[in-house]
């Protein structure tokens, strides 16, 4: 099963394990991305992009081109089915705009598409109006999610 992994996942991580002391978290992530058993959505890289640092500089030297995968006619169908669901939910007029145009829609829809499981630190909370969750969204149109710790006991990864 491949996995595919959100921002916060790269960003919390720099945050959490630097580099320089989690060595082998780092590595264990780039072998993981070689080897395709965890791959993200180009939507993710340019996120990471935008504050260009560490963890944009570990991206180029340590995954695969094809890592960030592109948003294809498919995953752009799931995306329509996603855009419909939370544009029926109570949400916020607001928290609709932003998740029609930041990446977690689009990693979703891309999860959903590729029948992947998507990878965040995001936490459930339903009740939540003025934003949607990764969680909620991926339980609403039936896309496995799970954290980081579950992906890599899931895998057989211990550091």
């Amino acid at each position: 099963m491949a996995y595919l992994l959100d921002t916060n996942i790269f960003i919390e991580s720099r945050k959490n394990l630097p580099m320089d002391v989690w060595t082998t978290f780092w590595s264990k992530l780039s072998e993981l991305a070689m080897n395709g058993q965890v791959v993200s959505s180009v939507k993710v890289k340019e996120e990471i992009a935008k504050g260009y640092d560490e963890l944009s500089g570990w991206i180029k030297e340590h995954v695969p081109a094809g890592f960030f995968l592109p948003i294809d006619s498919q995953d752009m169908a799931a995306f329509a089915q996603l855009q419909n669901w939370a544009m029926g939910k109570d949400f916020t007029d607001t928290a609709k705009n932003e998740f029609a145009t930041n990446a977690d829609a689009y990693i979703i829809a891309t999860a959903s598409a590729r029948q992947m499981t998507l990878v965040t630190f995001e936490k459930s909370n339903p009740q939540r109006k003025n934003r949607v969750m990764i969680p909620d969204a991926c339980a609403a149109i039936g896309v496995a999610c799970c954290d980081l710790n579950t992906m890599l006991r899931s895998i057989g990864i211990t550091i």
